[in-house]
This record gives C-alpha cells, sequence and structure tokens, in this order.
C-alpha cells in the first residue's frame, strides 16, 4: 500500500438539484387572439431537478379540466387546450413549476374574439303613449373583443311570438319606435353588432300603449241658483 492522497476536506452530501425552468414559444410573449369556437393551446418545454410539480391558474384561480378544458403533463413539457372558446376563456393564464430548488411562473394574456355581450341594462322606456315611445339603454360590458358597429331595436306583442323589426342599423344607444297599436302590450328587446356577429339581447319590461292621460270622470254637485225669466246660474264640483 502507498501512502494515502491528500484529503479532500469535509464533503456535505446533498442532491444535485436544479430550479425550474421554462421555454415558451416567443408567440406567447404577445397577446394570443382566437375566435370563438377555434381551439386556444398553450405549451411549453420545462427543465428542472428534481421534476417541477406543474400548475396552471387563470386569473388567479387554478383551472380545473372540465370537458373543455385538457391538461397534459410529462417531465419535460406541459400543456393546456382550451375547446370551443367563449369569451369568458379570455384572460390571464399561468403556469407555474415548482421543487426544492425554487419556483418559476410564466403569464400568457389570451383574447376571444365573439359577438358582443348584451347591451348594458335596463332598457328603459320613456314617453310612452298609445302610439309611440322613447327607448335608451347602455353599451354592452363585453364587446367580443371588437368594436359595437351598430345596434338592432326589436318588438314584440305580449300576444305573439314573432319579433317585429324597429331599427336594423341603428348608430346610437337611444332610439325613438312609433306605429304602436292604442291598448296593445309590448315588449322590446335591442342587441349589438360587431364584425363578429349579433350579440345577445337585452329584454325591456311590458308596457301598454296608451296616453299618460285619460278622460276626466263627470263634474259633481251641479246645482242651478238665481233663476230670473232670461237666466240662470249653474254651479257644480
Amino acid at each position: 500500500f502507498s501512502e494515502p492522497s491528500e484529503s479532500t476536506g469535509p464533503v456535505t452530501v446533498k442532491d444535485d438539484v436544479d430550479a425550474p425552468r421554462i421555454m415558451m414559444d416567443v408567440k406567447f410573449r404577445d397577446v394570443v387572439v382566437v375566435k370563438a369556437g377555434e381551439i386556444l393551446k398553450i405549451n411549453a418545454d420545462i427543465a428542472g431537478r428534481p421534476s417541477p410539480v406543474v400548475s396552471w391558474t387563470k386569473d388567479g384561480k387554478e383551472i380545473e379540466e372540465k370537458a373543455r378544458v385538457e391538461i397534459v403533463s410529462t417531465d419535460h413539457t406541459t400543456a393546456i387546450t382550451v375547446k370551443d372558446c367563449i369569451r369568458r376563456d379570455s384572460g390571464q393564464y399561468v403556469l407555474t413549476l415548482q421543487n426544492v430548488a425554487g419556483t418559476r411562473s410564466l403569464a400568457v394574456n389570451c383574447k376571444v374574439l365573439d359577438r358582443p355581450g348584451p347591451p348594458a341594462g335596463p332598457l328603459e322606456i320613456t314617453g310612452l303613449t298609445a302610439e309611440k315611445c322613447h327607448l335608451s339603454w347602455g353599451p354592452p360590458q363585453e364587446n367580443g373583443g371588437a368594436e359595437i358597429d351598430h345596434y338592432i331595436v326589436e318588438k314584440r306583442e305580449t300576444s305573439r311570438i314573432a319579433w317585429t323589426l324597429c331599427e336594423s342599423e341603428h348608430p346610437t344607444t337611444s332610439c325613438k319606435v312609433t306605429k304602436l297599436l292604442r291598448g296593445n302590450e309590448y315588449i322590446f328587446r335591442v342587441m349589438g353588432v360587431n364584425k363578429y356577429g349579433v350579440g345577445e339581447p337585452l329584454e325591456s319590461h311590458a308596457v301598454k300603449a296608451q296616453d299618460p292621460f285619460t278622460i276626466p270622470s263627470p263634474p259633481t254637485s251641479l246645482e242651478i241658483t238665481s233663476v230670473t225669466k232670461d237666466s240662470m246660474t249653474l254651479c257644480w264640483a
């Protein structure tokens, strides 16, 4: 046996660890835009030692897998797929990796383009008479990701099923409706239109087409006083 080598000195035994890393396509740095009904897919390569725990959140809440949402993760990749996108799928998706060496997160903003939501209610009815009225409403809180081009205004007699067009391309959030039939009861509705289609309707309560005034009831306490041969005085309440 030879003489012993130089000592290494004390060595602390520990696992070889690496902090998590996320590698994502450059296209996810911008807002990801999809049309309603299409598929949204966000994927990434992941690394870390030991293999990090993967979690996906949207707008701060953990994403649950359901019929339209699928999350698939391996030791080296992760992907979230949202099928048949709707407006509510817009928002910020955050991928988070965690292991003993640390935590890493990356956010992806998504925008789903769709038809508008309903105009902001209530649908106010003012100036009601037997022949006409005035409607007013607010712009939709959800415009579907595109500017509102115009509004469609319709009316329906409560005794009927079919809606009748009042305005097909109305530019503002108020309009006058004419040609009402005296005594009929009506419901009105308004829909916003953007380049992706006609939005959801906002309906009014039912109103009867009648004037805000009526003929008076008959006078009362009619009395005749001060009768002479060629005149008399009438008094009433």
